[in-house]
């Protein structure tokens, strides 16, 4: 049984990538926005989290399968990452990720060619571009500067190279939405900066990881990087 929870979220979260996602939504909007609502699905030897932002779901921990899928048929969010089991529902279609570790390797990049948390306009442009269905740039406005300012997210720009940064937990760095302007991609300055960018938090005690589609392993691969795990997301495509 699934029901609805507004606090005491962080003791029934894992020491996972699941468990640390649910944890930064939670760190940046608390458990009262219908936008962003947590639950706990207990019983029966099962116990999970479910986070839902949007049209978005993670599930941490260990769920019912049953309830998994009445919550999805329910909801039908878009995307599913779910940390044991699997979404079966028709309609979804299951996508390979590769967890990788960032390796820092020194670079020319300086600091001071880097802008954290600024150049918005910029970064949305690239990432528009990169990615399908990207969304509004209010909405992803509105959610990026909320987390930024609660001290969870940031989002950094080298160039014409963007990273953001989802959330830094207990000394792991969690970075997406990589991407360069199409018309300066092929020059090696989105590895460059991601070699930076884990050398930079290396400094500071922590490693950095991200997710890679299966298209795109190799990229990461030839930039030294290293897979430390896989997973299934689970994307909705239409019954």
């Amino acid at each position: 049984m699934i029901k609805r929870i507004y606090d005491g979220i962080a003791e029934r979260l894992t020491d996972s990538y699941y468990g640390k996602k649910i944890m930064a939504a939670y760190l940046a909007y608390g458990g009262n926005y219908e936008f962003c609502r947590f639950y706990a699905c207990d019983g029966g030897g099962y116990y999970g989290t479910v986070h839902m932002y949007n049209s978005s779901m993670v599930i941490d921990g260990k769920c019912s399968p049953d309830d998994v899928r009445s919550l999805v048929e329910m909801t039908k969010p878009v995307s599913v990452e779910i940390a044991c089991g699997s979404v079966t529902n028709n309609g979804y279609a299951g996508i390979h990720r590769t967890l990788f570790m960032g390796i820092p390797e020194k670079t020319d990049i300086t600091a001071e060619e880097t802008i954290s948390d600024g150049s918005f306009a910029e970064c949305y442009d690239i990432l528009n571009e990169s990615f399908e269905n990207f969304g509004s740039f209010d909405d992803w406005y509105v959610d990026i500067s909320h987390r930024i300012r609660h001290g969870v997210s940031d989002i950094y720009l080298y160039r014409s190279t963007t990273v953001t940064k989802c959330f830094d937990i207990d000394d792991l760095v969690f970075v997406s939405g990589i991407a360069t302007a199409a018309k300066n991609r092929g020059k090696g300055s989105a590895g460059k900066f991601l070699k930076y960018l884990a050398g930079k938090f290396e400094k500071e005690g922590k490693k950095m990881c991200l997710f890679a589609l299966d298209h795109r392993k190799t990229f990461y691969e030839s930039i030294g990087f290293v897979p430390v795990g896989e997973d299934i997301l689970y994307e909705w495509k239409g019954e």
